[in-house]
């Protein structure tokens, strides 16, 4: 319970922080992950939807470069009533430095990383690389599967550039906050369902779906 708690209050406090981001644009991809490493060698397909500001079906593959690092490589469209579809493209990783299970006994599991993402949308297009630091925390249920609740705090420097210039607004390079929380199901040993709210410029929901495959 104690470390439950200890979750909850992490993840509040990062409620808090995101105050700063109503103005970014924001991810078109969402999270989608918990702290947790997929491990050496082993690859994860990946299905996403955003019903956010900017509505968006992804894809991608996460791979495990070692046993506490993996990375992600997703592709996504994008779109709302105002645009037309867009693609958006994001790479990321994650090194887990504390484990519930073995790194550290920590009082839940800690990931530390980097991402950069890139979208074209019209008349703007934005380029933002950053630092992540995810928190989750395993919970086993009576089928023996496992139900993780994580949150995501990013800082990253955004970048929007207008094309061809605009009247009414100019390129700017800001530095920008974020928070993602949700929950992963275990649905089966190869395949995990997400949920989760982002509080990010591009505020919403996203739905995910990773299938391993290697």
């Amino acid at each position: 319970m104690k470390r439950i708690a200890l979750f909850t209050v992490l993840t509040l406090a990062l409620m808090t922080s995101s105050g700063m981001a109503m103005d970014a644009a924001g991810s078109s991809l969402g999270n989608l992950c918990t702290a947790q490493p997929l491990g050496m060698g082993i690859g994860n397909f990946s299905i996403g939807i955003g019903l956010a500001d900017l509505t968006s079906v992804s894809g991608g593959f996460g791979y495990g470069i070692s046993e506490h690092t993996d990375g992600r490589i997703r592709l996504a469209l994008v779109d709302d009533e105002n645009i037309d579809t867009k693609i958006a493209l994001g790479v990321d990783f994650k090194y887990q430095l504390v484990s519930v299970d073995s790194i550290s006994n920590g009082p839940f599991d800690m990931g530390l990383g980097a991402f950069v993402e890139y979208v074209d949308v019209d008349a703007w297009s934005v380029f933002q690389v950053g630092g992540q630091y995810i928190g989750s925390y395993p919970v086993k249920l009576n089928s023996g599967r496992t139900l993780t609740p994580y949150g995501r705090f990013n800082i990253r420097i955004e970048s929007i550039s207008w094309e061809g210039g605009s009247a009414v607004h100019e390129d700017e390079t800001n530095l920008e906050f974020g928070l993602n929380g949700g929950v992963m199901w275990e649905l089966t040993n190869t395949i995990n369902v997400f949920g989760e709210f982002q509080i990010d410029g591009n505020d919403g929901v996203f739905f995910g779906i990773d299938f391993n495959v290697l």
